[in-house]
């Protein structure tokens, strides 16, 4: 039996291609794009770590990414119970589990913006992605704790006053 695809042409990334029901679902949208709620994560080997979030309902709409721990290795997630509930986190995850581990649990991703020749993004505000069910929310913290920061001219990542 063939494996029912989906396809959004993305003037970023040409035709993208996926099996139905591969779609990350973000039930809140991401702020600003709040009726686009579905998402393809797009990784091109040459450039890896980073990661396209891709429209699967408009091909103009792509966001790029990295996950947080290649800006800074020391980050920490906190989650409000807000977001752990668009996450459904309590419902996907053991009851004794703990917080979320970052890699095994939760993907979580900087969402990266341009600033003059370079690229910021705020860790106080990551793209979580719920690994056991697909499910995404960027997720303002409840105590800003990790910041912005910038790729430096130095091939490195600094936080930003």
């Amino acid at each position: 039996m063939e494996e029912d695809k989906t396809a959004v042409v993305s003037p970023y990334l040409g035709e993208i291609q996926w099996a139905h029901g591969n779609e990350l679902h973000f039930p809140a949208g991401l702020p600003g794009f709040e009726k686009y709620r579905l998402m393809i994560p797009v990784e091109i080997p040459s450039q890896r770590p980073l990661v396209y979030l891709q429209s699967a309902e408009k091909g103009e709409v792509c966001f790029l990414t990295l996950p947080v721990l290649a800006v800074h290795a020391g980050f920490e997630l906190h989650l409000s119970d807000d977001d752990r509930s668009l996450l459904e986190l309590d419902q996907s995850m053991p009851s004794n589990a703990g917080p979320p581990a970052l890699g095994t649990d939760v993907l979580c991703l900087a969402l990266l913006v341009p600033s003059g020749l370079t690229v910021r993004t705020n860790l106080d505000a990551p793209i979580v992605i719920n690994l056991h069910n697909g499910r995404g929310v960027q997720a303002i913290a409840p105590v800003a704790s990790a910041g912005s920061w910038r790729l430096s001219e130095y091939d490195g990542w600094e936080a930003v006053c």
